[in-house]
């Protein structure tokens, strides 16, 4: 281990508050493509304008038709959880980590095990009617518009209301209680981690930035980042390794037991 992982695992094991932000690059090795980069799918395959909640407004069939493509692209090949995020959930559960806060909407921390969690960006796995605001799995409105029913509409009887994604659009604001509540984590945390994020969507990317004038900031990701040159840590690789040995790293601290959640890198000895 690299004197750089030892460091932060002790200040993680002394710390008293501990906040994790996740962005797209988390989820990577679980099948779910970036949005950016060269590899991204807003760079090559998708036009982030068909996204835009006021394409959503003026033309809600159109946006579902693109919407399935886009959401068959997406989660087609999703295999569940990594090493990565159920790392997060092993942190979650050793009392280091207070909560994890992720911009992507597709479940798979809270899938991994972890509890306290503020999905910033929704969750893709439902859909709301923008009337009433009646919950109902995506799944089932993605199968009405593949039965040519787009775009599809609140089951609520007597509603006439069109169902919208449970994800923030481009255009659209936050919730505000997700992001105050991760603003304020953020001010509260003695160490801020940022694990596979670019760091270039606001409001999320200010995050590290009010972190880091108080607390510790350490970045995990591939490559770089737009807020490395705040970050006390920078350490680069894939997270699916990183994370797992971070976990081994902080559990050799606090005494505890090896990893049941089946973190391979985690129980491996050597």
């Amino acid at each position: 281990m690299d004197e750089q992982m030892a460091a932060l695992a002790d200040e993680i094991s002394a710390a008293d508050g501990v906040t994790v932000l996740t962005g797209a690059g988390v989820s990577n090795a679980s099948g779910v493509p970036t949005f950016r980069g060269e590899e991204g799918i807003w760079n090559n395959e998708f036009d982030p304008a068909d996204f835009r909640m006021d394409r959503f407004e003026r033309d809600p069939a159109g946006f579902w038709t693109d919407r399935l493509e886009l959401h068959e692209r997406m989660f087609g090949d999703v295999t569940g959880p990594n090493d990565a995020h159920r790392a997060l959930a092993r942190l979650e559960d050793l009392g280091v980590v207070d909560v994890v806060v992720t911009q992507n909407t597709d479940g798979l921390h809270a899938e991994a095990g972890t509890n306290r969690l503020i999905e910033l960006h929704g969750n893709n796995a439902r859909s709301v009617c923008v009337e009433c605001g009646e919950s109902v799995p995506t799944e089932t409105a993605l199968d009405d518009v593949r039965a040519g029913n787009s775009p599809p509409s609140c089951p609520v009887v007597g509603c006439t209301g069109h169902l919208k994604p449970d994800v923030v659009l481009f255009g659209e604001r936050l919730p505000g209680g997700a992001y105050d509540s991760a603003r304020r984590m953020a001010w509260e945390s003695d160490v801020f981690i940022v694990v596979g994020s670019s760091l270039t969507v606001v409001p999320a990317s200010t995050l590290p930035e009010e972190a880091a004038e108080r607390g510790q900031l350490a970045i995990f990701d591939t490559g770089e980042t737009e807020k490395d040159h705040l970050a006390h840590y920078l350490v680069r690789g894939d997270a699916t390794e990183t994370l797992p040995a971070l976990v081994e790293a902080v559990q050799a601290r606090l005494g505890r037991e090896a990893d049941t959640r089946g973190v391979e890198n985690v129980t491996q000895e050597g």
